[in-house]
């Protein structure tokens, strides 16, 4: 999944030299695993952290927030980008597996990512800037799921106006918390002493200093507002005592303060450029607009005189405004030239648009409400952003559109029902489909095309092939299979021949229906097609995903060994290829349902524990309820009717529809179970013969006042072969205190109080 990503994002902001280093406050912080700056705007956050970083050997990652990035996807893709400038090998793995990220889902991409990050052999720190305007409840568990887990090499830095919603309490009670507040970052009487002589090589009088110390509160950013006001006047002592009140009144008179003392092209500068979120000097020649080098020099002065701009990357060719300064600069341009507001962003849309970078483009267009520049984009951007699986971040973008722009795009309407199906909105996703397709139609029509909007001009042209398939996408999540041949083969016929990704999943789509109507043989056909067209789109994740899908229809035809050596040979690609092993889980999984289902059970449970170990680190979104679906039924046939139920259970549990035809359901797997133990009741003597020592455990389990779950056997297995509580959070994906619980439990079902009584135990009974 390939984001447009702001490198200016990932940079450590800079520091000025005259900056008064104030790193004590983070000294000796390699102890804590989180660190919390949390104090309100102008008190010098990002600047204490970013001087400490420059001090560090260890590597780190810096990410600065804004509002967009509470798109979930695109929230790892910048954590992603960031890890890479850490250790470039699980970076490059992470991003193949956002790629895949809507077949692995929020937990199995989030399991992938902490795994990865414990690969990391060196310590590293994670930086995350403005944490306050991340508002997506999802965004917040990935944070509490990664300090969970967290690596013992890595340390996490949150820099936020608010306290964040993550488990602050627990990490104080576990001493890994280290907090720095507005109490520890107001400057002391000596700092701002040292302060103002650096800055404007003036001492002062013990009486002033108090009174300015007391005016400002130790506030940073009154200080600097302060500094910043006594330029060019000589009676700086009368300036210190005419302003009184709290901070907040400081701020707003010094500000003031600080524009009227500017030039009138430095103000009309300051206030015209505030509604960029970051600027560089070419971008403000065409804002303003400028004659060419005129920013640029503008900002060269501004550096100079420490006017609250902070340059982004050590090129120093992308600044931004100090936010505070930024808001409050904003709030006087809409006083000041509010009619101009549309025009300034109007033109910063068409600078980005020229430069290439449509996002934030788009993010100008909608600003300047030139509704129909930013539509274009937005039309423009749909494919790719679908083949990226990136349709709820293209949804949001659609939605600031006006209906009446939307209503005329046969390409948006049909790119927003798109969106909704993905996201699971089969129902409301037909209205825009029924859009699109008579729009497309009336333009075949009239005479007077003139008011229908195209833009991207191929994507018009294959709109009857898209709307028809995602037409076949909702008759099948629908069960109405007639309606999946019917409009599948009518996509087919649509969709030019060299357009192979989207014919590798529409055919596909038809396989599953002939599948599902017991039609294998044809199925078989269709698959292989998909396999072909996949290949030509060099889309190997897809590639392989049909050679899973292949292999599992052969298991369901009976035919074992064919089984058997197409997903070995899967295996071997892609372990050959050296991708991030997705699929690894699944593969394994089927060649355990072979072997199971050739009597083999022995080799079955050995690639079942073999699956297990890939899907505790990463795996399909389906994965683990098929996982528990095919132990159980293995359990069930050796006669372990109590573990066979459990793991129905968890299959249930954890189910996730899946459009590929299992061979079993939970019902008819319940009944199963339900037979065997009624022929084991039956029974008056057991039978004679070796039971498979993979399984011996569960005669031992019975003979316990409580048996253990099979959760428990597995937490047991992993305390038994040496593993740390942080190690089996890692490998199970369970909280520590989950894990903590659990040995509790097991230690009273073993009558023993501590780990090591419970492995001599567990081993002299043969549980482990």
């Amino acid at each position: 999944m390939k984001f447009s990503l702001l490198p200016e994002k990932l940079h450590k902001p800079e520091v000025s030299d005259s900056v008064i280093s104030r790193t004590d406050l983070l000294k000796d912080s390699h102890w804590a695993s989180v660190i919390l700056v949390s104090a309100p705007a102008g008190s010098g956050k990002t600047t204490i952290v970013s001087e400490w970083l420059s001090e560090q050997e260890r590597t780190h990652s810096w990410y600065s927030l804004d509002e967009w990035d509470n798109d979930l996807t695109q929230f790892f893709a910048y954590l992603i980008a960031g890890v890479n400038s850490i250790d470039k090998q699980p970076s490059a793995q992470l991003d193949q597996m956002l790629d895949a990220f809507q077949s692995i889902g929020l937990e199995g991409f989030l399991k992938g990512f902490v795994h990865h990050l414990h690969t990391i052999d060196h310590s590293f720190i994670l930086v995350l800037d403005d944490y306050q305007v991340i508002e997506n409840k999802q965004i917040h568990q990935v944070l509490r799921t990664l300090i969970e887990h967290m690596p013992k090499l890595m340390q996490l830095v949150l820099i936020t106006r608010e306290d964040p919603p993550l488990p602050l309490a627990k990490l104080r009670a576990s001493k890994r918390l280290l907090e720095i507040r507005i109490s520890d970052l107001k400057f002391s009487e000596d700092e701002v002493k040292a302060f103002f002589f650096q800055q404007l090589n003036l001492t002062l009088q013990e009486e002033q200093l108090q009174l300015l110390f007391k005016r400002t509160e130790g506030w940073v950013a009154g200080l600097q507002l302060a500094a910043l006001s006594m330029q060019g006047i000589e009676d700086k002592i009368g300036f210190i005592e005419a302003f009184t009140g709290s901070h907040y009144y400081v701020m707003d008179y010094l500000i003031e303060e600080v524009l009227e003392n500017q030039t009138p092209e430095i103000k009309e500068f300051l206030l015209k450029t505030a509604m960029l979120d970051f600027f560089s000097g070419e971008l403000c020649d065409a804002v303003l607009p400028l004659e060419p080098g005129n920013g640029r020099g503008i900002i060269n002065r501004l550096v100079k005189t420490n006017s609250f701009i902070i340059p982004m990357e050590s090129s120093r060719e992308w600044y931004r405004y100090h936010h505070l300064f930024r808001d409050l600069l904003r709030q006087r341009l809409e006083q000041q030239f509010k009619e101009e507001i549309e025009t300034l962003h109007l033109r910063a849309g068409c600078w980005f648009k020229t430069a290439g970078r449509e996002q934030e483009a788009i993010h100008h267009f909608l600003k300047a409400e030139s509704f129909e520049e930013a539509a274009a984009l937005i039309e423009c951007k749909w494919a790719s952003m679908d083949m990226q699986l990136q349709a709820a971040s293209w949804l949001e973008m659609a939605k600031r559109l006006p209906t009446s722009i939307l209503e005329k795009s046969p390409v948006l309407t049909m790119g927003y029902g798109w969106a909704l199906l993905d996201m699971g909105d089969v129902k409301g996703c037909v209205e825009w489909l029924d859009r699109a397709q008579i729009l497309y139609d009336r333009y075949q029509t009239t005479d007077v095309p003139n008011a229908i909007l195209i833009c991207d001009r191929l994507q018009f042209e294959l709109l009857p092939a898209t709307i028809t398939s995602a037409r076949g996408y909702i008759a099948a999540a629908m069960g109405d299979m007639e309606g999946v041949f019917k409009h599948s083969r009518d996509a087919l016929a649509k969709t030019p021949s060299g357009q192979y990704e989207k014919r590798s999943v529409v055919t596909m789509l038809l396989a599953i229906a002939h599948w599902g109507m017991g039609e294998l043989d044809v199925a078989e056909t269709y698959i292989s097609q998909s396999i072909e067209s996949a290949c030509h789109a060099e889309n190997r994740l897809a590639y392989h995903s049909f050679y899973m899908v292949l292999g599992e229809l052969y298991i369901q035809q009976g035919h074992f060994r064919k089984a058997y050596n197409v997903l070995n040979q899967t295996i071997e690609r892609v372990v050959e290829e050296k991708k991030v092993p997705i699929l690894l889980a699944s593969l394994y999984l089927g060649l355990a349902k072979a072997a199971f289902l050739s009597s083999e059970n022995q080799e079955a449970y050995a690639l079942l524990e073999e699956s297990k170990g890939y899907g505790q680190k990463y795996s399909l979104a389906d994965w683990k309820y098929k996982y528990y679906l095919m132990l159980a039924r293995v359990y069930c046939s050796e006669g372990f009717i109590d573990l066979a139920r459990e793991c129905l259970r968890e299959s249930r549990a954890h189910y996730f529809m899946n459009p590929v035809p299992d061979d079993i359901s939970f019902e008819e797997m319940e009944l199963e179970i339900n037979r065997a133990e009624k022929q084991q009741n039956a029974e008056s003597t057991s039978t004679e013969g070796s039971v498979n020592e993979a399984f011996m455990q569960e005669h031992v389990n019975r003979s316990l006042t409580e048996p253990l779950t099979v959760r428990e056997l597995e937490v047991l297995t992993l305390i038994a072969s040496g593993q740390s509580n942080s190690e089996i959070c890692a490998a199970l994906f369970l909280a520590l205190s989950t894990v903590k619980g659990y040995n509790q439990t097991i230690y009273g079902k073993l009558q023993v109080k501590r780990r090591t009584e419970a492995v001599a135990k567990a081993r002299a009974l043969g549980l482990v």
